[in-house]
């Protein structure tokens, strides 16, 4: 094999190693949002007898969308470059989708505490 081959090969498998532990950071805010999309409309229900509007349905879904279309952008733009190049997409993808999860975890916990005050206000 010449040095070429070589180089290739370890770029490779760097890019990989790099979409492989994106992967499994990015599967964290993604199993999140999928919990609270699947959950969150039943505990309003079942808590507070109260059902969400469409605000929070599209926060849901757009939470559950973000972790993969951010991943998936990262991955396309990122094999062409090198490794470094790849990593710092995921990087910044990575604190993009979170700091979008936590707005929208705040915006939750906001309709939440207007719900239980109204609750309590009204029985």
């Amino acid at each position: 094999m010449t040095d070429t081959d070589e180089n290739i090969r370890s770029s490779v498998f760097g890019r990989l190693a790099v979409l492989v532990v994106a992967g499994f950071l990015f599967a964290y805010p993604f199993w999140t949002a999928l919990g609270n999309l699947l959950n969150l409309p039943s505990y309003f229900e079942t808590q507070f007898g109260a059902s969400i509007d469409g605000v929070l349905w599209v926060l849901l879904i757009a939470g559950v969308a973000l972790p993969v279309v951010t991943f998936l952008g990262a991955s396309i733009l990122g094999w062409k470059r090198g490794t470094g190049s790849m990593a710092l997409l995921f990087t910044v993808g990575f604190a993009a989708v979170n700091a979008t999860a936590l707005s929208i975890l705040a915006f939750e916990k906001d309709i939440e505490l207007r719900l239980v005050i109204d609750f309590l206000v009204n029985g």
